[in-house]
């Protein structure tokens, strides 16, 4: 095992065929990282006894105190982390290196799944690797940080993914009910989502700047500026055609009014022979709710008009494409028209988008590992799962350490400072 440096292009080649290829591992991400953490860069290739390119690391790297330095490989080194005497020869050599230019230890949270679970947090399918894999790290001095629940680490431990289809209606097909509603009511509605072909970043972070995001401003100038060269960034809003959605508005209050007179006229008659009134009564009761919520949009619609005779945005999404998939980074709805299900809207209609394209799977983002079903976080699992979904549970961050006396004075200096 020998480990050399390889150019960009080598390590582009190499990374984008490999099973665990994420944007994580390319060079618009180690800029980003450089423009706002400040780390530099290096990318190592591991070669066989042959010379042939066996694995490969984007290394984010920076130094910590006394000239001692640390190093991160976002979503992992590029190997196949099932053979274990590879991963032995790698960490031997990565060690043997690192020590002599002063590192401490070496991060790495490899997208490796340990398991799919359901709504309740139950386990559908376990990995049976995950065990080998873990026990081959502690063997090699990595130790493993813990199956945290929330957003200790760097990146999400707990993702959901849904697979794509070039036919937006096998899509949307395959949805729970509950979103479906969703979706059509917010199409009644008269929202479209498009793509900003102007790919404006600072329109679209004084938007989504109203979510109070942790994010900075130059954090999403980075960004862009980052993924455009390869045009792997999108930016998606959703608009509320004021026009239509006024015409749409009066003709669904105009529906329910009809249906409503018409229940009212079956439940004063009292032919129980001739109908069910007690359906009658419940389906009316139904209908006055609906009736009320409709003329609130009628009220909400003509407002509008009035007001944004050309429209006016109500949500906005920011994409970044992988090799077969695509990830959702942003996904923020106006809590002013939050009634309107816009963020589930934008959601499917860039799944429509990118199936289009016959990208393979889509990321809607972290979750947290709390399934309690009273934790707050609990109902935006519900709608992530309900666009035909898997939760995925990853394995974790890893510290390989290089230096064990170093180590163990960083840790005490970080818990200090934390």
């Amino acid at each position: 095992m020998k480990i050399v440096t390889i150019s960009e292009e080598e390590f582009k080649n190499f990374a984008i065929n490999h099973k665990y290829y994420t944007f994580y591992q390319t060079k618009s991400y180690a800029n980003v990282s450089k423009i706002i953490d400040g780390y530099n860069y290096h990318y190592l290739g591991f070669n066989d006894e042959n010379g042939n390119l066996i694995g490969a690391g984007l290394m984010l790297y920076k130094t910590l105190f006394w000239g001692y330095k640390y190093a991160y490989s976002p979503r992992g080194l590029l190997i196949d982390y099932e053979d274990t005497a590879l991963v032995s020869e790698v960490t031997n050599a990565l060690i043997r290196l690192l020590k002599k230019q002063k590192f401490i230890f070496v991060k790495i949270d490899p997208p490796i799944i340990a398991s799919e679970r359901d709504k309740d947090g139950k386990i559908i399918q376990f990995n049976q690797n995950v065990n080998r894999v873990l026990a081959a790290f502690k063997k090699n001095r990595y130790e493993h940080l813990g199956f945290n629940l929330y957003d200790e680490s760097i990146l999400p431990r707990w993702n959901v993914s849904a697979r794509l289809h070039n036919d937006g209606r096998v899509i949307f097909n395959n949805f729970a009910p509950e979103l479906k509603e969703k979706i059509s009511y917010a199409n009644s509605m008269a929202i479209n989502v498009l793509q900003d072909e102007t790919n404006d970043i600072n329109k679209f972070y004084e938007f989504i700047k109203k979510c109070n995001i942790k994010k900075s401003k130059k954090y999403f100038q980075a960004l862009y500026d980052s993924f455009i060269e390869d045009d792997k960034i999108k930016i998606f809003y959703a608009y509320i055609d004021t026009q239509r959605y006024t015409k749409n508005a009066n003709k669904l209050y105009q529906q329910e009014e009809e249906k409503n007179y018409t229940l009212a006229n079956i439940i004063q008659s009292g032919d129980n022979v001739k109908y069910n009134i007690q359906k009658a009564i419940n389906d009316k009761i139904e209908s006055d709710k609906m009736l009320n919520k409709y003329k609130n949009d009628v009220v909400a619609s003509t407002k509008f008009l009035r007001e944004h005779p050309n429209g006016l945005v109500c949500g906005a999404a920011l994409t970044i494409e992988d090799n077969l998939g695509v990830n959702i980074l942003i996904n923020f709805e106006d809590n002013a028209y939050k009634q309107y299900n816009i963020s589930s809207l934008m959601t499917y209609e860039i799944m429509k988008y990118f199936g289009k394209l016959n990208y393979k799977y889509i990321n809607l983002g972290s979750i947290t590992g709390n399934f309690n079903a009273n934790s707050k976080y609990y109902p935006l699992l519900l709608n992530k799962l309900g666009f035909n979904s898997s939760i995925l549970e990853y394995i974790g961050e890893f510290n390989l350490i290089i230096n064990s006396t170093m180590y163990k004075i960083y840790k005490k200096k970080y818990k200090i400072k934390k």
